[in-house]
């Protein structure tokens, strides 16, 4: 009997585990399936970008989204990895939204520093680049607000484990873009001023559109605020140190090759990195729909390995074979520079996503100091790359600079999965004996 009740209890939690593997395949496969979408999406939004905007208007699009999203890296101050984290550590429901309540407080207060820094910058700007944008920088500042926001939502859909929430949040924007910017150019001219109120506008309805829905609390006390003030210098603090120089760092091609050569070159390079955003997308959405059962788990398991490096590098195969024609179809050969750009940009994107994926097992572990020093190190590549590799190689030595970070990020990662298995091996033999 003893023996029949084991088996029992066996058989029942192997087919719990089959059932939580098959939801996380579901969420995953998810995802992928907006990622593709996404992906598309992206390049029908580009076709139009490059089509409407020309090669100098583009450049400058570019350049501003890369300036507001550098700025914002910088105000965030860790608490919405924080809120990730301590959204995934729980279940109960009046808990979550009131956690999501005060994260989204947190995300309003980094708005406001967003647009009074902003506001400050339109009048040096052209000081500094010669682009005269500031009055457009000045127009965009009442919607400036999705930037936190979208970084807040990132991690707590992801905490919270709603990936289908987190799939909308980064394909719906692009689908009411697309419809605004055709909106924009049947009834009026599409310009810069109209691509960028349009894009700010896009994600603004989405993220109000997902307030709604998450329906947070706003009412909830003290103490989680004081909670996620004591994890967040443990936790999310580190990482936001580390995403000063690693996370606003990969931003800083955008201004260097504004600085060094002109914005132009700022387009062809942007569009590169936007079409081999895929491959760094890919190996992280594995990452980020296990993100929640990684809090348990001891080690990432062996299929999960095998099914995201085989996707991943089947990607990077077709991308490789295929991206001087799509470039040509989509893009004209105006754009042919973008063709050169990509293949490095490529590589060192696909290690990247891998670097991200066994960045989501360490975050799950509470490890944030480690993704501080792993950020650090990428963030002094970045740095050092795109400041002195495109003013002596041109545009080409920002893509060598990818590459490169992508395969130093991917190693760090590595080493500290491997050296925390170890340690894991080393406790569990010195509680034997």
């Amino acid at each position: 009997m003893r023996f029949l009740r084991d088996r029992y209890a066996d058989l029942k939690s192997s087919a719990r585990s089959n059932l939580v593997f098959t939801d996380k395949a579901k969420k995953t496969a998810g995802l992928f399936v907006s990622m593709v979408l996404s992906l598309l999406v992206g390049i029908v939004i580009s076709v139009i970008n490059t089509r409407y905007l020309g090669k100098e208007q583009y450049g400058d699009f570019k350049f501003l989204i890369n300036l507001f999203s550098l700025g914002v890296t910088f105000l965030t101050f860790g608490f919405f990895y924080t809120g990730g984290l301590l959204l995934a550590r729980t279940d109960r429901a009046k808990e979550k939204r009131e956690l999501t309540g005060d994260i989204l407080k947190i995300a309003l207060m980094s708005s406001l520093l967003l647009i009074l820094v902003s506001l400050v910058f339109s009048f040096l700007e052209h000081k500094i680049f010669g682009n005269r944008l500031g009055p457009l920088i000045r127009y965009s500042l009442p919607l400036l607000f999705i930037y936190p926001f979208q970084l807040c939502f990132e991690q707590v859909l992801q905490g919270g484990n709603r990936i289908y929430s987190l799939s909308l949040l980064r394909i719906g924007p692009k689908l009411v873009y697309i419809a605004l910017a055709l909106g924009l150019q049947y009834f009026s001219r599409f310009n810069l001023t109209s691509a960028l109120i349009a894009h700010l506008g896009a994600f603004a309805i989405v993220i109000v559109a997902l307030i709604l829905y998450v329906r947070p609390a706003f009412r909830g006390g003290a103490s989680n605020l004081t909670r996620i003030l004591k994890e967040n210098r443990n936790y999310g603090f580190p990482i936001y140190l580390g995403a000063i120089t690693g996370v606003a760092s990969s931003y800083l091609a955008g201004i260097t090759i504004s600085y060094y050569i002109d914005n132009e070159n700022v387009g062809f390079y942007s569009l590169a990195i936007m079409a081999a955003l895929p491959l760094t997308m890919l190996p992280a959405s594995f990452g980020t729909t296990f993100f929640k059962a990684f809090v348990s788990y001891p080690r990432i398991p062996r299929k999960v390995i095998l099914v995201t490096a085989g996707t991943g590098l089947t990607a990077l195969l077709g991308f490789l074979i295929f991206i001087d024609e799509i470039v040509i179809l989509l893009y004209t050969e105006e754009f042919i520079p973008v063709i050169g750009l990509s293949y490095y940009i490529a590589i060192g994107s696909l290690f990247h996503g891998f670097g991200d994926f066994l960045n989501r097992f360490i975050s799950a572990k509470g490890l944030g100091k480690l993704i501080r020093n792993s950020n650090f190190i990428l963030g002094a590549v970045n740095t050092a790359g795109y400041i002195i590799l495109p003013r002596y190689l041109g545009v080409e030595g920002a893509a060598f600079t990818r590459l490169i970070a992508g395969i130093v990020y991917f190693l760090l990662l590595l080493g500290y999965y491997r050296r925390y298995q170890a340690q894991r091996r080393s406790t569990l033999n010195t509680a034997k004996k």
